[in-house]
């Protein structure tokens, strides 16, 4: 007997295998992201280490030098004649003094001695066992960089980040102080002081230490990353070269420079106020003449808080610069150079 199908019988349907539903599908697709993105945060940090081995005496530039000022070495480099008055130069996020290349001989011709040093944690100045990168911490650092250098009072110039702990030393030490520059700062005033915010989740992450270096070393430190940040600062994208870039770089070696990003990244975002710099009457009680220079089409900190600060300060000047953005002294060198010597040789 013929187990086969007789022709023109109906073969019986196979049985189903039960569908899929859409939540098995997202979950196997998010468990597959979360496995790129540990092994993302397991490569970068592996490159952290393997690249963060030099100490700043090993890394920095050998024209500089440090000084001890409040808990730090600051890292600083000098041009000019020694006996001309002082210029202090502060930089912005992710800057340290060699970012300000080509700009300080211009200022030194001016008729300066310009000093531009290392907020840590950027650049090669040691960064403080406190972890504090607080304003009021960062103020007490240039105080004590200006009583090191025993210079008298200086002209004190702070660009973007940098401004906040410049405006906070002229307002602590006023006598320290001889002028006040802001170049697209980021004050972040606040007409009342707040209490630091809970961010949530994302938050909460953030403040796992391991877990925020990892982060940086993958977005921040990682240098395929390094112009896209730096373009995000500048209106003129086309000065963002490698060249210039690398310079941005250097710092990236030293030991510990993520992690150390990550601890002053914390307290910058949680800054709410406290600090004399970020309140509007300290402006209008502000002693030192202040002179703001701003990029016309800066986008991080715009015009509008330039004419805010103009406002709150009784006898200051706002210069403009057009066709630049948050990063002026980069995107057009020869426009900084000219109208900061003009500021520079006014009384």
């Amino acid at each position: 007997m013929s187990l086969t199908t007789r022709p023109g019988a109906k073969r019986a349907p196979a049985p189903r295998r039960p569908a899929r539903g859409w939540p098995s599908v997202a979950l196997r697709l998010v468990g597959a992201a979360l496995l790129c993105l540990l092994l993302l945060l397991g490569l970068s940090w592996v490159r952290m280490l393997w690249v963060e081995d030099r100490s700043p005496r090993q890394a920095a530039p050998a024209q500089g030098r440090w000084l001890h000022a409040h808990d730090v070495e600051l890292y600083v480099q000098e041009f000019g004649d020694p006996a001309a008055p002082p210029l202090l130069l502060t930089h912005g996020t992710g800057a340290w003094s060699g970012t300000w290349d080509q700009n300080v001989q211009a200022m030194a011709a001016a008729g300066y001695r310009v000093i531009a040093v290392d907020l840590p944690p950027f650049g090669f100045s040691t960064r403080p066992a406190s972890r504090d990168y607080s304003r009021a911490a960062q103020a007490r650092r240039i105080v004590g960089l200006i009583d090191a250098l025993k210079l008298g009072p200086v002209t004190l110039l702070g660009h973007s980040y940098g401004g906040g702990p410049a405006a906070e030393a002229a307002m602590l030490q006023p006598d320290r102080v001889r002028r006040l520059i802001l170049v697209d700062a980021a004050i972040g005033l606040r007409e009342n002081p707040a209490p630091a915010e809970n961010g949530g989740v994302a938050a909460g992450l953030f403040g796992v230490r391991p877990l925020r270096t990892a982060l940086i070393a993958t977005v921040g430190t990682q240098p395929l990353f390094s112009e896209f940040w730096l373009r995000k600062f500048v209106a003129r994208k086309e000065v963002v070269t490698p060249s210039r870039t690398a310079i941005y770089r250097q710092p990236f070696v030293l030991h510990g420079f993520t992690e150390s990003l990550g601890d002053w990244a914390v307290q910058f975002a949680g800054e709410s106020g406290q600090s004399l710099s970020e309140r509007p009457e300290a402006y209008r009680k502000l002693s030192v003449p202040l002179t703001l220079v701003w990029g016309q089409e800066d986008t991080i900190t715009p015009l509008s808080q330039a004419q805010a600060l103009q406002r709150l300060a009784a006898g200051s000047s706002l210069l403009v610069l057009p066709g630049v953005g948050h990063i002026p002294q980069i995107e057009d060198p020869a426009l900084f150079n000219s109208r900061m010597a003009e500021l520079l040789k006014q009384p």
